[in-house]
């Protein structure tokens, strides 16, 4: 019975100091709300042709006051090349545009931090390879 009754009272003020500290901690505060980062960016792009095949490199440069964490970078190739090899992001592609995610090494770029993403491949003997409508997290790079 006497343990009963110390149950009686001690669970229902654990309860309360739970349910206390949960709430408080899961509660917004008042006002507050997430402000974007402010996005800008730069672009240069270098190619190294080799007739039937290229080497490219851009180097996106956050020119921003903010940094940008988890950053996308988008692209459209030039048609008629094809990407083989690929490094300094994660790289998917759809119909000759190209998205690069942040690789786990370099989750963020900080204002006036780069990301340098290059890739090979191959294209037609006296085609040229350009990368248009460079955008960072949807916001377009100046050259």
């Amino acid at each position: 019975m006497q343990l009963r009754h110390a149950l009686s009272v001690v669970l229902p003020a654990v309860a309360g100091v739970i349910t206390l500290t949960t709430t408080a901690a899961a509660a917004p505060a008042i006002g507050s709300s997430p402000v974007p980062a402010q996005v800008e960016c730069r672009v240069e792009h270098t190619v190294t042709d080799f007739g039937f095949g290229f080497n490219a490199l851009l180097k996106v440069t956050n020119t921003g006051p903010d940094p940008v964490t988890g950053w996308r970078v988008e692209f459209d190739l030039s048609p008629n090349a094809v990407i083989k090899t690929t490094f300094g992001g994660r790289f998917t592609s759809s119909s000759g545009h190209i998205q690069v995610n942040a690789p786990d090494w370099l989750p963020t770029l900080a204002p006036g931090r780069y990301a340098n993403i290059g890739f090979n491949g191959s294209k037609p003997t006296g085609t040229g390879v350009t990368a248009s409508n460079v955008t960072l997290d949807d916001v377009p790079c100046t050259t």
